[in-house]
């Protein structure tokens, strides 16, 4: 599938999602890294002039930049941020699905992530909500074309060498020729993948 291909596909998923729910029971996960923010984005265009809620989890050890960046592009998009704080992520989305009432919650997972994300859906069932997956399709090189061709912002990190972001304190900078989630602590991963396993993700 095209570049462009996969751009259409992920707003029609989205569009999905916001003709099948009350957009006041639709809310995108945001940590404010770039894969996330490319989907807010996404979701800006879909719902033009209606409001748009955001999920963000404040683990307490996120990294100043991110935090910051976040509070500044809230502003200047005109989001509303639902602030969780919870160290773990699965948690956090149970939480925040349960104290604001959303039925549709939408992620910024990839297939090439993970190998557990292959067999993702782009719309999942779960107990008290429904998961979205727009850009399953998107690799990396998708992410940052999308930025480039919509001018979308990104947190200064990755221009010192972070590909992709965790927690501060199980991130580390990743040399281009790594791959993109090498710069992650590997025993976290393993945990996260078994969970994903069991359907905790």
């Amino acid at each position: 599938m095209s570049h462009e291909g996969k751009v259409k596909k992920s707003i029609a998923i989205i569009s999905e999602a916001f003709d099948s729910y009350d957009h006041k029971s639709i809310a995108v996960a945001w940590s404010g890294h770039k894969d996330s923010t490319v989907v807010v984005h996404m979701v800006r265009k879909v719902f033009k002039d209606v409001p748009v809620l955001a999920f963000h989890n404040d683990t307490g050890d996120e990294f100043p930049e991110v935090l910051e960046f976040i509070d500044r592009v809230s502003k200047e998009w005109e989001i509303t941020v639902l602030r969780i704080k919870s160290k773990s992520k699965i948690r956090a989305i149970e939480e925040g699905v349960s104290k604001y009432g959303i039925k549709a919650y939408i992620s910024a997972i990839r297939r090439d992530e993970h190998i557990s994300r292959k067999v993702e859906r782009y719309f999942s069932e779960r107990r008290t909500h429904m998961r979205v997956h727009p850009i399953l399709d998107f690799s990396e090189e998708d992410i940052w074309r999308y930025i480039k061709d919509h001018n979308v912002p990104y947190v200064s990190l990755y221009d010192r060498g972070y590909r992709s972001l965790d927690m501060k304190g199980n991130t580390q900078e990743v040399l281009k020729r790594g791959s993109e989630r090498s710069g992650r602590d590997k025993t976290k991963e393993l945990v996260m993948a078994r969970l994903r396993s069991l359907g905790y993700w």
